[in-house]
């Protein structure tokens, strides 16, 4: 929500936002990590759910199949075009049916040929993820009477692309910058960052946009206001200079606006145009992965990984990822004190709940294989060498757990009288090292480092990563057990 929308980069927004778009693998392709103890669900609960959803589907006008929306009888690579006055009069429809002032201009159809022609794949895209998006971004608009319409304003925010972040940082569906996001109760951790969850940056929009329309009166100032600010709205307000008796409007300001701001409003505009008349322009719906009636939520308050709930329940991880954008490094930190909501398929939800402890106890093979790793160095001996010293006439060969060393060291010099002294070969001996490692288990609490778990037991950073198999860029997280060598 910083100067960062311009006519120049609207279209890279767009192209960027919807790659998250190309298609996922299906749950089939994921080994089966159920065994004899997964409990099914109850088939008597089954049926009550399936007929619970029923009217979702039988009430459902979404399709995605040409032949029934291509009511105009386009051909498959017909790019229709109109002249302004259709334009026009198709706006002047969005214009009674809402309270945003709906206009056409040059600057309008700009965006309108950009939304309609120059990218139609990607409108098809963003018409498929308005199933999953918009029935929750009106229940919230409705809830803050604000109008529906400001739904078409995450299209040009993020592309509707729940992981879209910019340059300057913003982050999101409704691209809030950092400070802007703390104002309305969106926190930033190490592990979960409110901006990219869905619900959460929603409700946060919705109040922001409350707060500027409170200040001043007219939504399309409000949109301005939400991508520059409101300092540079009052400047260009004062700029303009307007006579006291008349209204202050986005158009009458747009010329004392930043060049991003004065492509903001006919680049909503061009958006709004484009989802509601895309049949028009032989423009179809791309099928979303999931509808917003297919997901469902729990709150949580154990800590789990996204890892263990996609290999558990045997679904790709990047489906868990999508509907889960916030959890930035893949873990849910929950804990009784601080709950968080996961989001899964409908009719993965119920296996989750059937099988909590199992999936929170699951590892999955990458853990397995850390484990295994660990256990093997754990268990390994140093390999046995010899040290050989030669001096003249004297040999001595000590077996140590060391590793192998030879040297030679000159003979002395030679005198007169020559003296011989032979002395038998050592015994071999094995010495023990005056100390031994004893091995405990450290479970990593909030705040922990690797450098700070070393200080604690006297150990390295370097050895807490050989041991338990970390990388210089691996991360730790509240509830890792991490394996430490102490001195006994």
């Amino acid at each position: 929500m910083s100067l960062r929308t311009n006519p120049r980069t609207l279209t890279f927004s767009i192209i960027s936002g919807l790659l998250l778009l190309i298609a996922m693998p299906s749950a089939a392709q994921v080994p089966s990590a159920k065994d004899s103890n997964f409990v099914e669900d109850n088939p008597v609960v089954a049926r009550l759910d399936s007929l619970a959803t029923l009217a979702f589907f039988t009430n459902e006008k979404f399709t995605t199949d040409r032949d029934k929306l291509n009511i105009y009888h386009f051909p498959a690579d017909s790019i229709p075009y109109y002249p302004d006055s259709v334009y026009r009069a198709r706006i002047e429809q969005l214009n009674l049916h809402s309270p945003f002032q709906y206009v056409y201009n040059d600057q309008v159809k700009a965006y309108v040929e950009l939304y309609t022609s120059k990218k139609r794949k990607l409108a098809s895209r963003m018409l498929g993820l308005a199933e999953l998006y918009f029935p929750m971004f009106e229940e919230q608009l409705d809830i803050y009477e604000i109008p529906l319409e400001l739904k078409y304003l995450a299209i040009i925010e993020s592309a509707l692309n729940p992981i879209a972040k910019s340059r300057c940082g913003a982050s999101g569906l409704w691209q809030f910058m950092l400070a802007t996001g703390k104002m309305y109760n969106l926190q930033v951790t190490s592990y979960v960052d409110d901006r990219f969850d869905p619900y959460k940056s929603t409700v946060a929009a919705c109040r922001h946009l409350r707060d500027l329309y409170a200040i001043y009166h007219d939504w399309a100032i409000v949109l301005a206001a939400y991508n520059a600010g409101s300092g540079t709205i009052n400047r260009a307000i004062r700029t303009a200079n307007l006579d006291t008796n008349q209204r202050v409007t986005y158009w009458n300001i747009r010329s004392f606006l930043p060049v991003e701001t004065q492509n903001y409003v006919p680049a909503f505009i061009g958006a709004s145009y484009m989802m509601n008349y895309s049949a028009e322009h032989n423009i179809y719906p791309v099928a979303p992965e999931y509808f917003s009636c297919e997901i469902d939520t729990i709150t949580l308050r154990s800590m789990v990984t996204l890892n263990q709930i996609a290999s558990y329940l045997c679904i790709p991880i990047a489906q868990v990822q999508f509907l889960n954008p916030a959890y930035k490094k893949g873990v849910i930190p929950a804990s009784p004190q601080t709950p968080y909501v996961l989001r899964l398929p409908r009719n993965l939800m119920v296996d989750f709940i059937n099988n909590q402890e199992s999936v929170y106890a699951y590892k999955s093979p990458q853990d397995l294989q850390s484990d295994k790793d660990l256990a093997a160095a754990s268990t390994m001996k140093p390999p046995v060498t010899t040290t050989t010293t030669q001096k003249p006439g004297t040999t001595t060969t000590t077996t140590t757990t060391t590793t192998t060393t030879t040297t030679q060291v000159k003979p002395a010099t030679t005198t007169t009288t020559t003296t011989t002294t032979q002395v038998k070969p050592a015994t071999t001996t094995t010495t023990k090292p005056a100390t031994t490692n004893k091995y405990v288990y450290h479970t990593v609490q909030s705040g922990d480092s690797l450098w700070s778990i070393a200080g604690r037991y006297k150990a390295t950073v370097d050895e807490l990563r050989r041991l338990n198999n970390l990388k210089s860029s691996s991360t730790i997280y509240p509830g890792q057990k991490l394996k430490v060598a102490v001195t006994g």
